[in-house]
């Protein structure tokens, strides 16, 4: 006796087998995203972990008077003459100091372009071997120290309340911020770039940007920038003015662009930790 085949077995496998490979996806797709989460959460601990590394070793009492002299990361850049410059230094675990400066580089302003080019260029971290804070080659932190100009601070704001400057023998105390930059780079976001373009790109961060611009440089950027864009829209321009307008138009905006925003647009996780410091000495014969 022929009976009819329905199949009904079959279709139900086929179901469970579809049901099983949904589950087992979505419980992959968790575990991946799970996995990034605790990846990314980890990377941040040792960004913040490296910076706060940095500044518990400026603030080392035993290193103050060290960093205070002519040649320290403090008395250097002391003084108006060196207000709007930031003394840059890289966070090398090979270094066996911390700071020296011969080891250091100036960023400053050249009219409304950075001029990189004081004390040399060794200052400046690099995506290359020796140049990370740890021996695991995981972290680059980039320090800049600058000098508060004394027209932002406020009247006798780090005087000590009821003490005169002359009877106490103290020197006026100078405010110095401090920028500790710190990069994952093995965690850099997908791009269109090549490795090595990658690595120029990071590096052109650190050597040719600053990591604050006050705001009256800043609005002396943005004048400039709407000057050569009105002169590169100009209808009685010729081509060769415009062309140069729109180049000029180009280094303005990057002049503009601090360390951090550069290294976040080409998707480099960045962590920067910012201390201000108000440094005094006392005067002796």
């Amino acid at each position: 006796m022929i009976r009819n085949q329905r199949g009904a077995t079959l279709i139900i496998v086929l179901v469970l087998l579809v049901a099983i490979t949904v589950i087992g996806s979505l419980a992959i797709r968790s575990s991946v995203l799970s996995l990034k989460v605790s990846t990314l959460s980890q990377a941040q601990q040792l960004l913040l972990q490296n910076s706060d590394a940095a500044l518990f070793k400026i603030e080392d009492p035993d290193q103050l008077m060290k960093n205070m002299a002519l040649n320290g990361m403090f008395g250097y850049i002391k003084g108006e003459s060196n207000v709007g410059r930031e003394l840059v230094f890289c966070f090398k675990s090979a270094n066996a100091n911390f700071f020296s400066l011969s080891n250091s580089s100036l960023i400053s302003w050249n009219g409304s372009s950075i001029k990189n080019d004081g004390l040399g260029n060794t200052g400046f971290c690099k995506m290359e071997s020796g140049f990370f804070t740890s021996g695991r080659s995981a972290v680059i932190t980039q320090i800049a120290v600058k000098a508060m100009d004394a027209k932002d601070a406020v009247a006798f704001q780090h005087m000590q309340k009821g003490t005169d400057p002359e009877s106490s023998k103290k020197d006026p105390a100078q405010m110095y911020t401090i920028y500790a930059t710190s990069i994952f780079p093995n965690l850099s976001s997908p791009t269109d770039m090549k490795d090595s373009e990658l690595k120029t790109a990071v590096n052109t961060c650190f050597n040719s940007r600053f990591n604050s611009i006050p705001s009256e440089k800043q609005n002396e950027l943005s004048l400039d920038i709407a000057n050569e864009d009105t002169k590169s829209k100009d209808p009685a321009a010729s081509d060769e003015d415009k062309k140069a307008s729109e180049e000029a138009k180009k280094k303005l905006e990057l002049a503009a662009v601090t360390v951090s925003e550069c290294l976040s647009k080409l998707g480099v996780p960045t962590h920067t930790q910012v201390a201000n410091y108000a440094l005094t000495q006392t005067l002796s014969k």
